[in-house]
């Protein structure tokens, strides 16, 4: 069975988002050695955590796009994928309003 156009979408947003999470832990692993300058780390790895959000916000709306095509591995695989992705998206940024509302007040 052939994968709709969304479910291919979704599964390459995917194999983006985990390729530009592992770039960022070589990364991490790079600076943590002295193997690279901060500055490069601060760029390429802000960059890298960009591409990250944006391919799995992208990723996730194409998931829900298609949401009630015919089931397929790389359906399921972008679909959980993704969905980690924006959970954990959601849980930085009510983490975030958190500490701000627990500073002001």
């Amino acid at each position: 069975m052939i994968p709709s156009k969304n479910s291919n979408k979704s599964f390459q947003f995917a194999i983006i988002t985990i390729v530009s999470f592992l770039i960022f832990v070589l990364l991490q692993f790079l600076a943590a050695s002295n193997n690279i300058s901060e500055e490069t780390y601060t760029y390429a790895s802000s960059f890298s955590i960009s591409v990250v959000f944006v391919a799995g916000i992208a990723g996730f709306i194409f998931s829900m796009k298609g949401w009630k095509e015919p089931i397929s591995v790389k359906k399921i695989i972008g679909l959980l994928v993704n969905s980690i992705l924006i959970l954990l998206l959601v849980g930085i940024i009510v983490a975030s309003i958190k500490d701000i509302s627990n500073l002001l007040a």
